[in-house]
């Protein structure tokens, strides 16, 4: 007990210390990692395995790809396009995003392959209309991890199997109404809470107030000199695309095809189509290179790397065992709800959290009677995919790394930003809390 409560702590004191001295975080939990795993007998090759390789992989590829992207002016040209297309409606720009991702990842490729995609361009967006990254990124997440309960997407497919190994069927399309239904609730929440509806652009070609851009950009920080209005502007007198950015939209193309399509790992697509494009001399391969946001990485692999010493000294499962202390058989399926949410803070949705805790469902519904087994099988795939807005998760932390990358910004808005993230997951996974409690998706049964 002593070391799970250790461990526990030196995680939340990490995080905290960082912010306080205003330090990267990932820095200082590289420098507890020895500390801890030798009080907890973690050997440093042990310590090493909480490095992550693929998501490294993953930001590094496409970090380097839309950097190419965005010195050559390619990113510019086509979001001020899109944002010319919807005139005044600004205020569509989140909904189309949240709709377009939902879409893509219901049809198949699941969430991870689409939000690699869709997050990464409404961030660029989120840029040039001078809005919040968080409303942008976020929506493009909640899209995606919607849409992946699909029956025929990645999440809905493991979770299916995982109920039939426990001979448990005919679950499917109800688990994906139900996290489709507390997805979009989610969805709106954030729209209203970070300003959406208030995106504006006049006819004069000037922000609609203060409101329009300011008051949605969540206190993370402008650009500086794009707008809507001058994003829709500098579309209409910039001209087409020159032939380095045509080649460089066809690669963008192709990396959607092949990572949306046909489900190639996002990372080595793009590492791939960098090559290419630095062959043929479409970008400045130096500029480019400066332009990837190393603490970030930085960050992200360090705050990784201590999780794994918690997780494995048992600092998350004592999290979730005084959660699952509390339970009743109408806080059941809430509480194992945000028992996923918790642990998806920290592991993978589907590699750990859906195999960790589906299988127990049924026991736990043999413990507390009248608890539903559809109801908490809805709880946990729906909190545990939510808090993947989280900036220690792959979307999250594709958000954070796409804004540094594309303004510039300091550590201290950094910071400022991975707070956002991680509050707006805890938020998120609290709103799917309270809809499981207050009976909103009873009708499942």
């Amino acid at each position: 007990m002593a070391l799970q409560v250790l461990a526990l702590a030196c995680l939340v004191g990490a995080i905290v210390l960082g912010f306080v001295k205003k330090m990267n975080v990932g820095i200082v939990c590289l420098g507890l990692a020895l500390v801890l795993g030798t009080i907890g007998g973690i050997s440093s090759g042990d310590i090493y395995k909480g490095f992550p390789y693929k998501l490294f992989a993953t930001l590094l590829g496409t970090m380097l790809f839309f950097s190419l992207l965005q010195q050559n002016g390619t990113l510019e040209k086509v979001s001020q396009k899109l944002i010319s297309l919807c005139g005044k409606n600004t205020f569509l720009v989140p909904i189309i995003v949240y709709l377009v991702s939902f879409g893509l990842s219901a049809a198949g490729p699941g969430a991870i392959s689409v939000q690699s995609v869709t997050v990464l361009f409404a961030v660029s967006l989120a840029v040039q209309m001078e809005v919040s990254p968080v409303l942008m990124g976020s929506m493009a997440i909640l899209g995606a991890v919607g849409g992946t309960a699909s029956p025929i997407a990645l999440t809905g497919i493991i979770v299916e199997d995982l109920l039939a190994e426990m001979e448990i069927g005919g679950m499917g399309m109800k688990v994906f109404l139900g996290v489709s239904i507390a997805n979009f609730i989610c969805a709106v929440a954030t729209y209203v809470a970070l300003g959406g509806y208030k995106i504006r652009r006049t006819d004069d070609g000037e922000n609609g107030g203060k409101d329009s851009a300011a008051g949605a950009n969540g206190g993370v920080g402008k650009r500086g000199k794009a707008s809507v209005a001058g994003a829709s502007a500098a579309g209409k007198s910039s001209g087409g695309l020159d032939r380095h950015q045509s080649v460089s939209l066809a690669a963008l193309l192709v990396m959607v095809v092949l990572v949306v399509g046909f489900s190639y790992d996002v990372g080595l697509v793009c590492l791939t189509l960098s090559l290419i494009l630095m062959l043929l001399g479409a970008a400045d391969e130096k500029k480019a290179i400066k332009m990837i946001p190393w603490n970030v990485l930085i960050l992200i692999s360090g705050v990784n790397v201590l999780m794994n010493i918690t997780q494995k000294m048992g600092g998350i499962d004592l999290l979730s065992d005084i959660l699952a202390s509390f339970m009743s058989a109408r806080t059941a399926a809430p509480l194992v709800g945000v028992t996923g949410g918790i642990m998806s803070w920290f592991s993978s949705a589907n590699g750990v959290v859906f195999p960790t805790l589906i299988p127990a469902v049924p026991d736990i519904a043999g413990q507390v009677g009248g608890a539903s087994v559809l109801q908490m099988v809805v709880a946990i795939v729906c909190s545990a995919t939510v808090a993947g807005i989280s900036p220690l998760s792959t979307g999250g932390s594709l958000i954070m790394a796409s804004y540094t990358q594309e303004t510039g910004c300091d550590d201290k808005t950094q910071q400022k930003l991975f707070g956002q993230l991680f509050g707006l997951s805890a938020a998120v996974v609290c709103i799917v809390f309270v809809l499981t409690l207050v009976g909103v998706l009873g009708f499942l049964g």
